[in-house]
């Protein structure tokens, strides 16, 4: 009996370290499968806090007046981006990238800075960096 019970207790042993090592080596490949899942579910809309709006790259704030007479804007709520839009704000960033700009993204939208490019130098959506 001492001796099923010592081979059981092996097996289950040797499961434990299968179970951690595939855990070990496949944390990564879970996490973006994680966070690719959250983000098909997410609804944008639910979100009420302004930086977990701006966390999520598919989704956008929207911002508006404090007052009626007043310039300081406001987060109002969060939506998401349509697919037609992220695909066209992916293209201008690679566009950006390669054409010598830096790509930047603030809350209030996305944006090529063209300073690095060199002197005079202006984003246009179908060139990248050009000159004005």
């Amino acid at each position: 009996m001492k001796n099923r019970q010592f081979i059981l207790f092996t097996i289950l042993v040797a499961l434990a370290i299968l179970a951690i090592i595939f855990v070990f080596f496949y944390r990564y490949w879970t996490n973006i499968s994680l966070k690719d899942y959250l983000a098909t579910i997410t609804i944008c809309g639910n979100i009420l806090d302004e930086n977990d709006c701006f966390a999520k790259d598919f989704c956008e704030g929207i911002y508006g007046p404090t007052e009626s007479d007043s310039n300081q804007l406001d987060f109002k709520r969060c939506q998401r981006l349509p697919i037609p839009a992220l695909i066209e704000i992916e293209q201008e960033k690679n566009l950006c990238q390669t054409t010598g700009g830096q790509w930047y993204r603030n809350k209030l939208g996305n944006f090529c800075l063209c300073e690095k490019a060199g002197l005079g130098k202006v984003f246009d959506k179908q060139k990248g960096c050009v000159g004005k």
